[in-house]
């Protein structure tokens, strides 16, 4: 079972290449997309830029017992207590038309991650979040994310469907199965945005992960175009036993926020040693 090791408890407010490409190789053959991914990646600088085009995507945010969610944040952030003994979890899925990793290697793809509400720690950004977790569809950025440290797997069988019932009346079905001790479902009955409505205006979401070669990563998606539906019935099922564990329970609802969207570009700009 993959899981992720326990990190120093932060205060509370509101792989080497050689070694991962070894780690591929148990899991795959020589033609292991994986296998090929992490070894273009290790000839790479560690920053580098990717950017998602024309995407659906849900996104949801919630609470988890501050007492299992805090140990996962290292000490250099602040994670959110946003009610007594609570932390604030997101969970994120999209299915783009296209991933591309340095404006190279674009295919269409299927990303998701898992965040913890933190006080921003460079005072930048509309929402701050350490990541516990990121899968994609898309092998190169999974592997130039995972080379950094980052919790980071390429899942070629995740999966994002909506079914269209009635009008914008849809069913969201996700499916996440790796990292596998953090692998999570989200299900349930949406309003979809409507493509013809004004989009939000750029909105930047910061994405922060620990590792001890690459210091404090920041993934910075700047997002343009965003529109929002409604998705009140969507339930994320904790499929892995860490989540399970560090959710208190086998199922999540999102009563901050709860939405399908749409939206036309996110930028992604990757930094090591951010502060």
């Amino acid at each position: 079972m993959e899981s992720i090791a326990p990190m120093k408890k932060s205060a509370l407010v509101m792989i080497f290449p050689m070694t991962f490409v070894a780690a591929c190789g148990a899991a795959g053959g020589p033609d292991d997309p994986e296998i090929a991914a992490s070894q273009e990646a290790i000839t790479l600088s560690p920053d580098f830029g990717a950017r998602y085009l024309d995407c659906d995507e849900f996104a949801g945010v919630g609470l988890a017992p501050l007492s299992t969610v805090a140990p996962l944040v290292p000490g250099d952030y602040t994670v959110i207590e946003a009610a007594p003994g609570m932390a604030v979890v997101v969970a994120q899925a999209g299915d783009c038309a296209e991933i591309s990793v340095n404006d190279r290697l674009a295919q269409p793809g299927v990303f998701a991650q898992l965040g913890v509400g933190v006080v921003p720690p460079t005072g930048t950004g509309d929402q701050n979040f350490y990541q516990i977790a990121f899968a994609t569809t898309h092998p190169i950025l999974a592997a130039r994310l995972r080379l950094l440290g980052v919790n980071a797997r390429y899942a070629p069988f995740m999966s994002y469907e909506i079914t269209s019932t009635s009008g914008p009346q849809a069913e969201l079905a996700v499916s996440v199965p790796r990292p596998a001790g953090l692998a999570f479902d989200l299900d349930g009955p949406v309003t979809l945005p409507d493509p013809a409505a004004p989009p939000n205006p750029l909105t930047t979401f910061n994405y922060w992960h620990q590792s001890a070669r690459y210091g404090n990563i920041l993934q910075e998606n700047a997002v343009t175009g965003i529109r929002l539906g409604e998705g009140t019935g969507v339930t994320l099922t904790a499929v892995g036993d860490d989540l399970e564990a560090i959710l208190g329970s086998t199922t999540l609802t999102f009563p901050f926020f709860s939405s399908p969207e749409l939206f036309d570009e996110a930028v992604l700009t990757v930094q090591t040693d951010a502060f």
